[in-house]
């Protein structure tokens, strides 16, 4: 049975997309893990990192990804999840598909706006329940049917409480809440914290959420005593005691070199390949002591 975790923060800029990738991409590299990628996210930024901009164009023309999925959701229609996914990953060292590999789920940037529409159409069709209870459901059985291909599954969610992202939040096991260091983006984590463990969410029984601090500077002082404050557990926080660094390297990384062309993780990450390495360990550690 696969495990799944949402990648969620309903702010957006925290690096929720960077961190998709990097973990798909150190699942597969480190554990050989098999990994499916959902972008949930219409603005389709882990889709740009692991298949590259030119990728939306034929998917589109294919009627493949999350869009089509939702037309057909709202029109009472089969998703057939599973003949929507794709290779992902440019990464030389799992094109074999023998020692781990990463297949996503793509989304598209033009779902931005389409999804009133999208909306009004499934309240129209579906008004037995809440649109990301019966979207989660479905979804879930959809995974279920491939759940023997994969051991793990990463939803990418969208900044907000909107109904993509309480989906992909219903499907997982696990939350991760990727955050920055700003005040601002801190207070809105620990909103967000009580919002997923309210009751009439029903999740407190059903999810474990994980804070994982991005961007983070240890040049910076107040970031450095903010960091010393979560890992001395501030706010009840169960924050990965590892961070990830704001590096011109990661930034890099993530702007996909087009269709086509294959690189070495190496070349990819460059010197912050450690950094994808230790990510993956600390996320691994934690969900396998079940913290």
């Amino acid at each position: 049975m696969s495990i799944t975790i949402a990648i969620a923060n309903p702010k957006g800029g925290v690096g929720k997309s960077l961190t998709t990738m990097m973990l798909a991409e150190g699942l597969a590299l480190s554990y050989g893990a098999r990994v499916l990628v959902l972008d949930a996210d219409p603005q389709a930024g882990v889709t740009k990192a692991l298949l590259g901009i030119d990728a939306e164009q034929e998917l589109r023309e294919r009627r493949i990804g999350l869009g089509p999925m939702l037309q057909a959701f709202s029109r009472g229609r089969d998703i057939r999840l599973p003949s929507h996914r794709v290779a992902a990953s440019d990464l030389i060292e799992l094109q074999d598909r023998q020692n781990g590999f990463v297949d996503i789920l793509p989304s598209n940037h033009e779902l931005l706006g389409d999804m009133a529409d999208f909306e009004r159409s499934a309240h129209r069709k579906r008004r037995r329940d809440r649109l990301d209870v019966q979207l989660s459901k479905l979804l879930r059985a959809e995974l279920d049917k491939i759940a023997a291909d994969y051991d793990i599954v990463l939803v990418d969610c969208p900044a907000g409480p909107g109904v993509l992202g309480l989906t992909g939040i219903r499907l997982a096991h696990h939350i991760l809440a990727p955050t920055s260091l700003e005040t601002n983006a801190y207070s809105t984590l620990t909103d967000f914290l009580k919002f997923i463990l309210a009751d009439d969410l029903d999740l407190a029984s059903q999810v474990k959420v994980h804070p994982l601090i991005t961007q983070y500077q240890a040049t910076n002082s107040v970031q450095r005593e903010m960091l010393h404050h979560i890992k001395e557990g501030l706010a009840h926080l169960n924050a990965i005691s590892r961070p990830i660094p704001y590096t011109a390297a990661l930034q890099n990384a993530a702007a996909h070199p087009g269709m086509g062309t294959l690189r070495t993780a190496r070349q990819k990450y460059g010197n912050a390949l450690p950094d994808v390495v230790a990510l993956t360990k600390a996320v691994v550690e934690r969900i396998s002591s079940g913290g």
